[in-house]
């Protein structure tokens, strides 16, 4: 299932000559690996397209996966083959080292897993600073800084989305802010002081949010996937390494309806029935997420994607509301598709093909709750719109 929302941004399109950012538009490929973080001796390995003459490219930044206990910047096979290609579609590309913890005292004691996971996120924004103090001083790797993209597979994508969505130590729960605070603040003490840590889009391949509510109206835009069977990184709201690791983390379930609810700009692609990572060992399976990514990424950076090219006025109504056995939509516009999710954002019931403006939902067989209805239009100019409904 693929979906897309819309976002207005304000920012200018980067160059894009014909083709580059969504082929190969270069035959190879340079790697060059660097220190990017002096205090803990953080490597990152930097890809740029071999030969390129432009002098002002879009930059990507991943981590890798690894649960925040393994893994290095060169053993994620996603995250090595998106940098590889993404630099042969133009962009400079980046696999980041970070900070890892060990698993034992993370299953024992909570507040353990959390300062190992802050530590990573200070660690992926020293990251993105390292490359706006390049591009002030030296500008040895050409970058565009407004067009700067990061996020990552699995523990990398947990990183990235709570730099991008964790904006405030205030927003931050109270256990969630000790740790913050322990460890530079929300900036972080990874070094590269004095420069932005922002980006303008997130690539979450497997990745969560403690809270959904992170999410608000006017952030950045992102790019997901997720299998609706993943206990590693769960897909509903739940404790992660399959409930071993008692910190609440929330996956692609209640973070679509969200995004949609917000109005980000978004693209997300779930595969049903599978469990973590499928990407990362069926080849078509990784064929698709590049594919989206690429889209997703050539939009925010050629054509400026916005709410203005979008129509909203759209109206839905659905009956009778709380219901028992069945649920009446009504809609302006034609209908293509209906999903229903349950409270923790897990998929209850799916139409596809509807192709009517009215339509009935056999909702017989759902347990009494609260759940969200999300109506896609056939027309993709309309945002898919999300209403709450209630069966006794």
């Amino acid at each position: 299932m693929l979906t897309l929302a819309a976002f207005s941004f304000g920012k200018a399109s980067a160059q894009c000559p014909s083709g580059r950012y969504n082929s190969f538009v270069f035959s190879s490929y340079t790697m060059d690996s660097v220190v990017y973080s002096t205090p803990y001796n953080l490597k990152m390995d930097i890809y740029q397209p071999a030969g390129d003459a432009l002098t002002a490219r879009p930059l990507i930044i991943l981590a890798h996966g690894g649960s925040f206990v393994g893994g290095t910047r060169a053993d994620d096979a996603t995250v090595t083959d998106l940098c590889k290609n993404f630099a042969k579609r133009g962009y400079v590309t980046a696999s980041i080292d970070y900070r890892l913890g060990s698993l034992v005292p993370m299953v024992l004691d909570s507040t353990v897993a959390i300062d190992v996971v802050i530590k990573a996120i200070s660690d992926g924004k020293a990251a993105v600073r390292f490359f706006r103090q390049d591009a002030a001083t030296t500008n040895t790797y050409k970058i565009d800084v407004n067009h700067i993209y990061y996020g990552g597979n699995s523990a990398g994508a947990v990183l990235y989305m709570h730099a991008g969505y964790l904006n405030d130590t205030m927003e931050a729960p109270t256990y969630l802010r000790t740790a913050l605070n322990a460890n530079g603040g929300i900036e972080g003490n990874s070094g590269n002081p004095g420069y932005s840590s922002g980006a303008n889009a997130v690539i979450n391949l497997a990745g969560a949010l403690n809270n959904v509510s992170f999410v608000a109206t006017g952030d950045m835009p992102s790019v997901n996937a997720q299998g609706d069977n993943d206990a590693t990184v769960p897909y509903s709201c739940a404790y992660p390494l399959s409930g071993s690791v008692h910190v609440n983390l929330c996956g692609l379930g209640p973070l679509e309806p969200q995004y949609v609810s917000k109005g980000i700009y978004h693209m997300s692609k779930v595969y049903p029935g599978d469990g973590h990572v499928p990407w990362s060992t069926d080849a078509t399976k990784f064929a698709q997420v590049d594919s989206m990514v690429t889209e997703f990424l050539y939009n925010l950076t050629c054509t400026n994607v916005g709410v203005s090219e979008v129509a909203t006025t759209s109206e839905v109504s659905v009956f009778p509301n709380p219901a028992t056995s069945e649920v009446n939509l009504r809609s302006s516009e034609m209908v293509k598709e209906v999903t229903v999710f349950d409270q923790t954002g897990r998929v209850v019931l799916s139409y596809t093909g509807v192709n009517n403006k009215n339509y009935t939902l056999n909702t017989s067989l759902l347990s009494s709750g609260i759940y969200m209805m999300k109506v896609h239009f056939a027309d993709d100019n309309f945002t898919p719109i999300v209403k709450r409904i209630v069966i006794e």
